[in-house]
């Protein structure tokens, strides 16, 4: 982060003269990043609102962190079925078989639980045995709420320093949290109601 913020007024400047070039190579940066799952995800994600707006800084940040999450989710699967073939195969099918009827819903709520790291996220979402799809469509999804209010925190910062000292009570505000709950709690709804039919279903 120190290179970042020590170049970054000559960035901002290559920025004015190339906008989409500069908003590819800054995609491009934070896949890397998020695909080894690196901590300061959100300062990288409040630079973006901060230079290029929240449409396309918002677009950014969520394509290149679902890409770049992935990215590790492949490798993080190939060395623990190859390390610990015996017991990954063991959980990774009970833990499949348990989400299976609503592995969408539950996907999403465990991505917009606030507080887990990327990287213990994406560990433990590797051993699911999951299809790219469901993957990156849950990451987009679940990854949204915190990341669109930190690029929108990003964008509404005059003093570009101010980015580089973002405190988590900033980021976590009371009426994020309370929306994110009101989320889960409706997806949580739609998987018990889901349970409920199919065991109808069952009885019938």
């Amino acid at each position: 982060m120190d290179f970042i913020f020590s170049n970054i007024h000559n960035f901002i400047a290559f920025t004015n003269d190339n906008y989409f070039i500069s908003l590819l190579l800054f995609f491009i940066f934070f896949t890397f990043i998020a695909s080894i799952s690196l901590p300061g995800l959100s300062i990288l994600a409040a630079l973006s609102g901060y230079i290029y707006g929240i449409f396309f800084g918002f677009f950014a940040v969520i394509f290149a962190l679902s890409l770049g999450s992935f990215v590790f989710f492949l490798i993080s699967k190939f060395f623990l079925r190859t390390i610990f073939h015996k017991y990954y195969n063991k959980y990774s099918e009970n833990l499949s078989n348990y989400i299976k009827d609503s592995s969408f819903e539950y996907l999403i709520i465990f991505r917009m639980i606030p507080g887990p790291p990327l990287l213990l996220q994406n560990i433990l979402l590797s051993i699911l045995n999951i299809s790219a799809f469901k993957f990156i469509v849950s990451s987009f999804i679940g990854l949204t709420p915190l990341n669109l209010a930190v690029v929108y925190i990003g964008n509404k910062i005059g003093n570009i320093q101010n980015i580089r000292n973002l405190s988590t009570s900033e980021i976590f505000t009371w009426d994020l949290i309370l929306f994110i709950f009101l989320l889960i709690l409706i997806i949580s709804i739609r998987i018990i109601y889901k349970k409920n039919n199919k065991n109808k279903k069952t009885l019938i």
